[in-house]
Formats: C-alpha cells, structure tokens, sequence
C-alpha cells in the first residue's frame, strides 16, 4: 500500500490542528482548574468606605443578588441600624428585652457553626439603637457575623462597619468569606496566605444554571471583548463578538442542556473562565 506525499501531508496538518485544539482546551481547563483552586479561598472585597443615609445593599459573595440590607429602622422616635438578612441568610447575635441584636465582634473572633445562635430573615436585628441598645453604639472596626446560604451550601463571612454613639450613622468599610462550604472564619482576617482578592470577580454570571438566557455582569466596562462557549470536548459551540460595557445578555439558541464552559477574551487574551449549565 502505498501513501502519497500529498496525503500524508493532509494527514500531519490534521494532527496538527487537532493537537492544537486539544492543547488549546487544555489550557482553558487548567486556567479555570486554577481560577477554581484559588477562588476557594477567603473572598475578599474592598470598597470605598460607604455611609449611606439610607440603605446598603451588602452582596457579600459578588453575585448581584443582595444577601443583607444594611438600612435605619425604630419606632417611638428611635433611630437604629437595622441588619434585616435576606432570604435564608442570618446574622450572629443574641436576644434580650424582646430584641434581637447582631454581635459586634472583635478582630480574628471565629465565625461558623459553633457560634450560639444565628437568625435569619423573619428575625431583622437591631445593630444600635438611639445610644443604649445594641452592641453596636460607638463601635469602630467592629464585625457582623455573617452566614451566607447559596442552594444546600452554607458559607461564613464578616462585614466591618462603624456605628455612630446615636445610631444616626454607620460606615461598612469591607467584607469577606471563605469559598468553602462550612468552613470557619475569623472577623477581620481576609487571606488564607497565598490568594486575596480586593475587586469583584472579573464576572459573574445570573441565573447560573438557565434555560432560555442569562446575564453576563462584568467588574470592569469592556471594549470590543469576545464570549466564547465550548462543550466538554473544547469544540466551539457559540461565540457573541464586539462586547462593549458591564452588562450582556446571552441566549440558549440551539444550544441542548449540559455543562459548557464559558470564556471571556479581550485583546485576544482570556481573561476570565466559568462554568456554564443550561436546563430544560
């Protein structure tokens, strides 16, 4: 049997291209396999010192979705700080007079499980109230224990805030948690070591998994950037160019249900990488 030059030339471009593409799926691996490995660290987010006069809306994992109102609430002419968790979030505190008030705690106390009491959404804990009630009056660089409930996983994190002697005022200055299910925290402490993060996630996907579409929400505003999806094989299943601000929305189109992998390029340099799963 005889091979042409010609053919086996096709054949050793073919090898080529697959070799490429095989090479270029697994750099896309290892890259979200490392995002992943030091995403389950502490998450740690520092904003610019905020005192609203309203409300602050804390999303204490990156998501969009807010996990604790941070807001002023009384009754009889009282001023307080009010921390009302959302959904089946809760804060650390104690309850005393018929009140419930979320612990002020120091530097590097623990946060997880093995703290007395947690309560949630039907429970919204007084901070301060006027200047005597609560552990929270005249507090500075204090911490609000946090747990954080994501679908069947339960996460622990702080928030750092100041309070005004009067509860007229608070400042949140920063807040973490650690990317590991049910595992503890210190108040305060914001690495692990070898991984800290000061901005958001570069993006964050919502709702994750979906159906028809989802939003792509992005820390940074993009020029010209490239949303890539892939299948578990590292084919090239969709692409959506010429992305431009903060804000995206991608469809479904004929895509079937399953795991992808999603990537975000700019300059023709991956930027970011995330899992995606679309549902029937």
């Amino acid at each position: 049997m005889s091979v042409t030059r010609s053919s086996l030339t096709l054949k050793m471009k073919t090898k080529v291209i697959v070799h490429k593409k095989v090479a270029s799926f697994c750099c896309l691996i290892i890259l979200l396999f490392f995002h992943r490995t030091l995403s389950s660290q502490i998450i740690y987010t520092d904003i610019t010192d905020a005192t609203p006069n309203a409300t602050y809306p804390l999303d204490l994992n990156n998501d969009t979705i807010v996990d604790f109102m941070i807001h002023f609430g009384g009754s009889g002419g009282t001023i307080g700080v009010i921390c009302s968790p959302q959904n089946n979030n809760a804060y650390s505190g104690d309850f005393a007079n018929g009140t419930y008030l979320p612990y002020a705690l120091s530097t590097s106390n623990p946060i997880c499980a093995s703290l007395a009491t947690w309560y949630d959404s039907s429970n919204p804990g007084a901070m301060g109230m006027g200047a005597s009630i609560g552990y929270w009056p005249s507090a500075t660089n204090k911490y609000l224990a946090l747990k954080l409930i994501v679908g069947t996983n339960t996460y622990y994190g702080w928030a750092r805030l100041d309070l005004l002697s009067i509860s007229a005022s608070f400042t949140i200055k920063d807040y973490a948690y650690e990317s590991t299910p049910n595992i503890c925290i210190r108040a305060g402490q914001s690495s692990v070591g070898i991984y800290e993060i000061k901005t958001n996630p570069i993006f964050s996907i919502f709702p994750n998994p979906f159906i028809s579409s989802t939003t792509i929400q992005t820390n940074r505003n993009l020029k010209n950037a490239t949303l890539t999806v892939y299948n578990s094989y590292g084919l090239i299943l969709m692409q959506v160019k010429s992305i431009s601000g903060q804000t995206n929305s991608l469809y479904r189109g004929n895509l079937p249900s399953g795991l992808y992998f999603i990537s975000l390029a700019e300059e023709n340099k991956i930027i970011a990488v995330e899992k995606l799963i679309i549902t029937d």
